[in-house]
């Protein structure tokens, strides 16, 4: 009978030491970011002009970014830019491995990143100047 009690009594302890182990262990993954993919932060698009048509965004509204936004002046893109210079499907902005990227889908009259004519995808980062005829946006986080 003592036996098992010692038995028993080191089990529990063995126990105990592994349970505190893998509290320690999940404890250092968490501070550590463990294996968790870094998220970037969310980003949107904050409308600083709009084109003199009749439009349905306002200056200084926020439109966040989601996986895949169309834009364009026809109905089926998830923002409508309701301006004649703004092509049917006009550009794309996609996120890939937690990064935002534009391009530009053979428009008639271009998309200006910063001022340059967008001729491949590039990389959007905080504070980028998006104009798509008459309309100019902010990449804000």
């Amino acid at each position: 009978m003592p036996l098992v009690r010692l038995v028993l009594r080191l089990l529990i302890i063995v126990i105990i030491y592994i349970i505190i182990f893998w509290a320690l262990r999940i404890m250092y993954k968490d501070i550590k970011g463990g294996n968790r993919r870094r998220v970037s932060r969310q980003l949107g698009l904050e409308v600083i002009k709009v084109g003199d048509n009749k439009s349905n965004l306002k200056v200084g509204s926020v439109i966040p970014i989601h996986s895949k936004m169309t834009i364009g002046r026809r109905e089926d893109n998830l923002l409508v830019l309701h301006d004649q210079y703004v092509s049917g499907h006009h550009a794309v902005i996609f996120i890939k491995n937690n990064e935002y990227f534009i391009k530009d889908l053979d428009s008639t009259n271009g998309t200006l990143l910063n001022g340059k004519r967008l001729d491949k995808v590039l990389t959007l980062k905080l504070d980028d100047e998006i104009i798509i005829g008459e309309y100019i946006f902010k990449v804000i986080g």
